[in-house]
């Protein structure tokens, strides 16, 4: 096949922009300093912490941008102790807090009790947290960054009624619009605590509607207390029935993905008061995935903890990752696992979810550095035609330089089913750092034909270039180098059409002034 000079430059320009841009490779060192997506943020959970110096060491234990407290902030009736002493007066952390029953009627004055709730108000509205409270002050809702937390006291005596606090659940969450969600409250329903209190039936949801059950509807993150332990339920789809989801990782998983219907219970009220004793058939029910309690030799009374969440991991707005430390342990960590937001378990893995947010990344960190991707597609209408297929391009005539469509996959990714697995995993993410020996070839040919149509300075009409192209059996695919991820040139070049001098530039000429 003869290419005139002028579309033979058109072609080694496309190849080398194509290669340039899908042959630089970036370093995950490099991709972790890229500032990319969603502001992470660090959230601190606990409960039934009392004013003890036990509570204070809890909340040391890390480093965190907003604290929510499940309740019970002082057991010996004095109302500022928690927020005078336990509280770090140099804080900088937001602060969200909701009654426990030690904190209100059934256990103080009516003075000490408004005391309370006024300090929790009070608290919350210096913290400058964008938030709305009921009239009573019993309720509250609050937007912190990409996350809505919605704040409760069902089944505390002398607060508002169970109709009247679902009622502002409802209205608040179902107008939520954040990527993130919680619903928090002091005490639990009865499927939800390990057995301290065996006659204890459902304090939250009493016999209506079942609270929990709407906030799993929704996608919301369920905290609780009152039980002074720390036990994670499984993924649940139905909580008044106690129904773990088909998609759940299993006991003690590590991987946990909610969405609108299914989701968790986080009960915390290990913060620093005292340990309990967990017993009964509730310690035993199967939806529980991790607990954590006295003990039977009694090894955890002093070994407090909280739960410390970070939001928006890494970046990912769909991902999060918690961990339960404890105070006076020699292993600090008990607990850990991620939390992703997948509507689509069945169909998607919480490992497209990195893939595809990876991705996002990787695309904004070339364009930052001023690398446009070239697509390796230029047939973008038919979506039956090889959505890889250079040919379409005018300037390629009929010359197929890449794989059929039974090597592509539907988003344009050269599959490579018969190429075994590198057997060192390295630390590149699979785009460009420098040029492939495949790229220096086409822009070396392309400037040798520059360099010689200089030197020649005959006059030409019309110049003929005859390039010779493997045999028809041959085959690229088995020549293409992709790695492990499925989408990147090596420096393994591919063979390109080397071109051959027909008579030393054979031209075609009527007029040569050196002739």
């Amino acid at each position: 096949m003869i290419f005139k000079v002028k579309k033979t430059l058109q072609l080694f320009v496309i190849l080398s922009s194509v290669i340039l841009s899908n042959a630089v490779e970036v370093t995950e060192e490099e991709l972790k300093s890229f500032s990319y997506g969603t502001s992470q943020f660090r959230l601190a959970v606990v409960g039934d912490t009392g004013a003890v110096s036990e509570a204070t060491e809890v909340l040391r234990l890390s480093s965190y941008d907003a604290l929510l407290h499940l309740g019970d902030f002082d057991y010996e009736h004095h109302a500022d102790a928690f927020f005078d002493k336990t509280l770090p007066s140099d804080r900088s952390f937001k602060f969200m807090g909701v009654l426990g029953n030690h904190d209100y009627l059934s256990e103080n004055s009516e003075s000490i009790s408004r005391r309370f709730r006024d300090n929790i108000y009070n608290t919350m509205r210096k913290s400058g947290l964008e938030c709305k409270f009921s009239d009573s002050k019993f309720m509250w809702s609050c937007h912190y960054h990409n996350m809505r937390v919605i704040g409760l006291t069902p089944g505390i005596k002398g607060v508002d009624d169970r109709s009247k606090q679902l009622r502002f659940l409802k209205d608040e969450l179902s107008k939520a619009t954040e990527d993130w969600k919680i619903c928090a409250w002091h005490y639990y329903d009865k499927y939800y605590h390990t057995g301290r209190y065996q006659n204890d039936g459902n304090l939250v949801s009493g016999d209506g509607e079942s609270f929990y059950d709407y906030c799993k509807e929704h996608g919301a993150i369920i905290f609780s207390a009152h039980d002074h332990v720390y036990a994670r339920t499984r993924v649940m789809s139905k909580f008044s029935s106690h129904e773990i989801d088909q998609y759940d990782g299993g006991k003690d998983s590590k991987i946990i993905q909610i969405r609108k219907g299914a989701t968790i219970n986080i009960l915390n009220g290990a913060g620093g008061y005292e340990m309990y004793e967990e017993k009964g058939e509730q310690k035993d029910y199967r939806h529980w995935a991790k607990k954590y309690a006295l003990g039977r030799d009694k090894e955890n009374q002093k070994k407090f903890g909280g739960l410390f969440c970070t939001f928006n991991y890494g970046g990912n707005k769909k991902k999060a990752y918690c961990e339960f430390l404890r105070i006076n342990s020699s292993e600090k960590r008990f607990d850990y696992f991620t939390i992703y937001q997948n509507e689509n378990p069945g169909s998607v893995s919480y490992s497209d979810i990195d893939k595809s947010f990876l991705d996002e990344k990787k695309k904004e960190y070339l364009k930052s550095k001023g690398i446009v991707e070239q697509p390796l597609t230029t047939n973008t209408t038919d979506t039956n035609a090889s959505p890889s297929s250079l040919s379409d391009n005018p300037i390629m005539d009929d010359i197929n330089i890449m794989p059929d469509n039974s090597a592509i996959n539907k988003e344009g990714v050269v599959n490579d089913s018969n190429k075994p697995e590198s057997k060192s995993k390295s630390s590149k993410t699979g785009i460009a750092i420098g040029v492939s020996a495949c790229a220096v070839a086409a822009l070396a040919v392309g400037g040798l034909i520059v360099l010689k149509m200089k030197k020649n300075k005959h006059s030409i009409d019309e110049t003929e270039l005859v390039m010779k192209l493997p045999d028809e059996e041959y085959d690229y695919r088995n020549q293409m180098p992709i790695n492990e991820n499925r989408s990147v040139v090596d420096d393994d070049f591919i063979p390109l059409p080397m071109p051959s001098y027909h008579n030393n530039y054979h031209t075609k000429s009527k007029h040569n002034k050196n002739q």
